[in-house]
């Protein structure tokens, strides 16, 4: 047991304390996911079709919003602007407690999605400040392992939530939620203390991440790789039911797969991308992965049931190991693209690559391979195909531009011991 928690955990310090943070929020996104969205039709009584435009418009405005949340970061310091983001999500689940029309439910989504999605940009912040430059990778790889873990026990609680269908357990679920949020609040001000960034002259400022056209690109080609986890969730379940012989109950197997996958994989497959040229190569690769699942599937639906079944559980696990290779890829090229003192702002600038992703990557592989069968599928491989064709010039094209951080080392913080 010992030698796998040290394969789960990183050594006692700040990090662990990171990834605790990531536990304890984990588990609370577990149970909001699953059990919130049956409250607000069950006992609200608002639509399906009410409760998805809430999520994606808090989605939407939250990436729109990402780049000024990143600035208060690196401004004021990433510790207290994490807690704070903490706070406010915590807010928002209680504020989900009284909940009793739609106005008021789009108006918490959005609320809850601004928190959350801020919190994150600032978290990276944060991360890089404490981790320094050869640990923020690989603690991000644990820190999304442990997400994974969380989150999906989590759902199984919210679970027997939803079989117990009582309102107080729901609003149970929602206070429980932001109570964790507050004590997820407080962990983080038990990290070393990192100093903003004094304002400096107008005209002295440096060029800002939403001017930086080079970074701006890499940032939306890798965004485009996040398609294949939501190919997973959502497009191989609908794509066996409707294509295949399959049997139907292995849809509920490819997130299994994919939770244990990335529990147990993330930090090992994730060891190189803590280099820009490490980093581009995974991203490379992730691609080529994604083109071969996508290949593969369109392949599955003149199959017999039982070669169905086994080579769709195959496709599973290249989804994942795409996915897993992709995000590792994203947080190498994330952190070591931006400048040291302005992780905030530009970590704000890389979350808008998931817009494509956000927005059209559930029609994408819904709708087109429902329509078009297979080749579909082979349309969404040619989108990886770009992806592994532009990834190289991009990253190089980044890598050019980059302004050395000596330049600006005055303004670098560091982190400090813990008051």
């Amino acid at each position: 047991m010992a030698r796998l928690m040290s394969r789960l955990l990183p050594a006692p310090g700040p990090g662990r304390l990171l990834v605790l943070c990531t536990a304890v929020a984990s588990l609370g996104n577990g149970l909001y996911v699953t059990g919130g969205a049956v409250y607000f039709v069950h006992v609200v009584g608002l639509s399906p079709a009410q409760v998805g435009l809430g999520m994606s418009l808090a989605g939407i405005l939250a990436l729109a919003l990402g780049v000024p949340a990143g600035h208060i970061a690196d401004r004021f310091g990433p510790r207290g602007t994490t807690a704070v983001f903490a706070l406010g999500k915590a807010a928002a689940l209680a504020a989900a407690a009284f909940v009793h029309s739609f106005p008021a439910y789009l108006a918490m989504a959005v609320f809850h999605g601004l928190a959350e999605q801020s919190g994150h940009v600032a978290r990276g912040a944060l991360v890089s400040a404490v981790m320094g430059k050869e640990g923020r990778v690989r603690l991000s790889a644990y820190m999304r392992s442990v997400f994974n873990g969380g989150f999906s026990l989590a759902a199984l609680a919210a679970g027997l939530v939803i079989a117990a269908d009582s309102t107080t357990a729901y609003l149970a679920l929602f206070w429980g939620n932001a109570a964790a949020m507050v004590l997820v609040a407080g962990l983080y001000m038990r990290l070393p203390k990192v100093p903003g960034i004094p304002r400096e002259p107008r005209g002295a400022r440096p060029r800002g991440a939403v001017r930086d056209l080079p970074y701006l690109a890499v940032a939306q080609v890798s965004g485009i790789v996040r398609i294949g986890p939501t190919a997973l969730a959502v497009g191989l379940p609908l794509w066996l039911v409707a294509h295949t012989d399959a049997p139907r109950a292995l849809a509920a197997w490819f997130m299994l797969v994919n939770t244990l996958m990335v529990v147990f994989l993330q930090v090992w497959l994730a060891r190189d991308a803590d280099t820009v040229r490490g980093a581009a190569r995974l991203q490379r690769l992730t691609a080529v992965v994604l083109v071969v699942a996508c290949a593969v599937t369109a392949m599955t639906g003149a199959l017999p049931a039982w070669a169905a079944a086994a080579v769709l559980l195959c496709v599973a696990v290249l989804f994942t190991v795409g996915e897993i290779w992709g995000e590792a890829a994203r947080w190498g090229l994330r952190y070591e693209l931006a400048p040291a003192h302005a992780q905030g702002q530009y970590g704000g600038v890389f979350a808008t690559g998931d817009a494509l992703a956000l927005i059209a990557g559930p029609v994408l592989v819904t709708a087109v391979p429902d329509r078009l069968g297979a080749p579909g599928w082979l349309l969404i491989a040619l989108l990886f195909l770009g992806v592994l064709a532009v990834s190289g010039p991009v990253v190089r094209w980044a890598e050019r531009t980059r302004v050395p951080d000596h330049e600006s080392v005055d303004a670098v913080p560091t982190a400090v011991k813990a008051t």
